[in-house]
């Protein structure tokens, strides 16, 4: 009874209202709702194929997969560098403060810190290091998104951290370790063999849920994203509100695609790993 009843709650309190908002958003792409339906039309969907759309989405793509790469590898190296001092409770616990900053808040001071006129640059210029401020390297509104990546590197690589370090104790590596030295094995194929191995197979559900936070990320590439291309979740919401009323029917034709996207994606990695792994 109980198991029915939290059922009940989940499919009342997610899946009906995602349900109901990706049905309204289809039937307005399609022209069979909303302000300017006039009867149904592939013309919304027709043009998220020839406009800007996919080069948003390859871009977010490429935000979402360097992000995920390089939080997960710094946390994955710094873990067996200096495992044994984050293990101390005051270190321990230093990690859980990153994870209290708004993104909002934090893009912002990456901009201030990061940007042609912040305060790095002036710093810089003030050494000598620089001679005029166009000479700072575009780290901010860039077209590789790196300050996108820092930001959400910074935001997420301590909770990837503390993730990790309790997985390495719940999965006791260092008796497993241990017991492959005794049979031969050299420390580098105990870690690379073994260990990392076990790791990124305990932490995958997590980072493929990341990975598709990181590619619907909002706040952070608002403020420090290019003006061509955005990210996916940008242009959806730039299309939105724009005063074009023609735009809004091919932002819920992005939306429903860019939500397909995501839960065929998702579906797909569980349920490979899950076969694969007995996840």
């Amino acid at each position: 009874m109980t198991k029915k009843i939290l059922i009940s709650l989940f499919v009342i309190g997610s899946v009906l209202p995602l349900s109901a908002s990706l049905t309204y958003a289809l039937l307005y792409s399609l022209g069979l709702t909303g302000l300017l339906s006039d009867g149904l039309t592939l013309a919304n969907w027709i043009q998220i194929f020839t406009g800007e759309f996919f080069q948003s989405m390859i871009y977010s793509v490429w935000i979402a997969f360097s992000s995920a790469f390089f939080t997960i590898t710094l946390a994955m190296t710094l873990l067996f560098i200096a495992r044994k001092y984050l293990n101390r409770p005051n270190v321990y616990r230093s990690l859980f403060l990153p994870l209290t900053i708004p993104p909002i808040v934090l893009a912002f001071v990456i901009f201030q810190l990061y940007s042609g006129g912040g305060i790095l640059s002036r710093v810089a210029w003030h050494l000598g290091l620089i001679s005029d401020l166009n000479q700072f390297p575009a780290l901010v509104q860039d077209p590789y998104g790196i300050g996108i990546i820092l930001a959400h590197i910074f935001l997420v690589f301590p909770f990837f951290l503390l993730v990790l370090l309790n997985l390495f104790e719940n999965e006791k590596l260092d008796e497993l370790a241990a017991v492959a030295s005794t049979l031969g094995a050299d420390p580098k194929d105990i870690i690379f063999r073994i260990q990392v191995p076990i790791l990124l197979k305990g932490i995958f559900p997590l980072l493929a849920l990341y990975f598709i936070f990181f590619l619907g990320a909002f706040e952070i590439p608002l403020v420090l994203g290019q003006s061509s291309p955005h990210m996916i979740t940008v242009l959806i919401i730039e299309k939105l509100q724009r005063f074009n009323l023609a735009d809004i029917p091919v932002a819920y034709a992005m939306a429903v695609w860019y939500s397909v996207i995501c839960i065929a994606t998702i579906s797909y990695l569980f349920t490979h790993f899950k076969k694969r792994y007995s996840l």
